[in-house]
């Protein structure tokens, strides 16, 4: 690392939001401002002395008059950044989890990047990390891949860089943590990379840790916050805000080339590798899918849920259709689409029939209407009844939809996992054997050698 300061011509700048940290906020801002010339701190509403040891930092200091939350904060820092002239804004917390000398790994791979938010993904595996904190970033890891796709190391840490003129343009919703969980989805929506660079972290013991999250509330914020992303994205098939323009641009002056990029596209979507295993018969093919599906591509959870969904669809009373919803579902929520589609032959062939009729049952015996199934083949007539019975088949096919997410997605849960142990235990008995070989072979030479000297 270079100990050169990074400089303001450079576009970087460091923002820190603080709220009653009065302990730990000189010692970060001391050590943000020996590496940025320039530190903007966002005094949320203190109502310890952080005022009057921010005095005398030489940083540069927003307060607000009462506490409005972090993500407000955040906001603040980066409209000041703005009119400062900076392109870039490294954030860090005030409460000494982060190390200030870290910055400059950060702004590095920033730099490689530009229009990426380059998140610093904690080692939670330290003394003092509240299991907590490890659960709720397992869980927010989860959700927001779903929503963007992208695999993010640590969507909670507070370290990061943001381009000031991407996230500027943004709207959110979230005031308080929630916030940066949201910043990132927005902004990938909108094209913007990110990027994980691991950094170190430090848990102070349980008596002397500082902490304004709140369990309960902060959670539920969380939870709302996911499913309205979710589904929001899911329901409402409307282009984000685009940030960063595409690498390859929709239409591309021709016809053909046009096409020829949307057959691209495509094949980006399917996210099937090239160097996968194609030839043969449609049973070989069909292994080499399922192999890669299960052992390579997707976390078991990822698969069961894509397997969940497609399942549910698959119960759904829009028959000939269920394909397209597995495959548009999947393509919201960024699941697997060969998974989510192939589970919606639940209901493939005879038990398209039985699951409709099971559905219309349980529909008009929870709607409290009699169930009279005409006993006829003509299909004039069984068309007409589950016409008149369409409310009724809608109910039913919801509930029995839902208990073949649960099985089929916990099912595929925990079969994946199985495969996947019985496969890693493969593997390192297979490293083990050769091992053995040489040491045999050593053995037995000792016996050769007398006989051959004897001759």
């Amino acid at each position: 690392m270079s100990n050169q300061p990074i400089d303001a011509a450079s576009g970087y700048c460091v923002v820190i939001p603080t709220y009653n940290n009065a302990g730990t906020v000189l010692h970060v801002v001391r050590g943000a401002s020996a590496l940025c010339e320039t530190v903007i701190v966002v005094d949320d509403g203190c109502t310890d002395n952080t005022p009057e040891l921010l005095k005398e930092s030489g940083a540069i200091v927003v307060r607000h008059n009462r506490n409005k939350g972090k993500g407000v904060a955040l906001r603040t820092g980066f409209r000041k950044a703005a009119e400062l002239g900076y392109t870039h804004a490294v954030t860090i917390d005030s409460d000494g989890q982060h190390f200030p000398e870290e910055i400059e790994k950060l702004v590095k791979a920033s730099q490689a990047q530009p229009d990426a938010v380059v998140i610093g993904a904690r080692d939670m595996s330290g003394e003092h990390v509240p299991k907590a904190s490890s659960f709720g970033r397992m869980f927010s890891n989860f959700w927001l891949k779903v929503a963007t796709g992208m695999d993010v190391g640590d969507t909670q840490s507070g370290f990061r860089v943001y381009p000031v003129r991407h996230i500027n343009r943004l709207f959110c919703w979230g005031r308080r943590f929630t916030y940066e969980c949201e910043v990132i989805i927005r902004a990938s929506w909108g094209g913007c990379p990110i990027v994980n660079v691991p950094v170190r972290v430090y848990y102070p013991p349980k008596a002397e840790r500082v902490s304004h999250f709140h369990p309960f509330w902060d959670n539920v914020r969380f939870t709302c916050l996911y499913l309205y992303a979710n589904f929001s994205h899911l329901l409402v098939p409307l282009p984000h805000k685009r940030l960063v323009r595409r690498a390859e641009p929709l239409w591309q002056g021709s016809l053909g080339k046009t096409i020829a990029g949307l057959w691209r596209r495509a094949k980006r979507m399917a996210a099937l590798p090239e160097n996968l295993e194609m030839t043969g018969g449609p049973i070989k093919r069909t292994r080499a899918l399922v192999r890669y599906l299960v052992h390579e591509k997707n976390t078991p959870g990822e698969l069961g849920l894509a397997v969940g969904i497609g399942a549910f669809w698959g119960c759904s009373p829009w028959i000939g259709f269920h394909w397209l919803l597995g495959l548009y579902s999947a393509t919201r929520v960024h699941l697997n689409r060969v998974a989510c589609v192939a589970a919606t032959n639940v209901s493939f062939g005879p038990l398209t029939g039985a699951i409709a009729f099971a559905s219309i049952w349980l529909g008009k015996l929870l709607l409290g209407q009699p169930f009279l199934f005409p006993r006829t083949t003509n299909w004039r007539v069984l068309s007409q009844f589950a016409w008149n019975s369409l409310g009724a088949w809608l109910l039913g096919s919801v509930i029995i939809g839902l208990a073949a997410s649960f099985a089929f997605g916990l099912g595929t849960l925990y079969g994946v996992r199985a495969l996947r142990r019985r496969r890693q235990a493969d593997s390192a008995d297979e490293t083990v054997a050769p091992q053995a070989q040489p040491q045999s072979d050593r053995e037995m030479q000792p016996m050769a050698q007398p006989q051959g000297s004897g001759a």
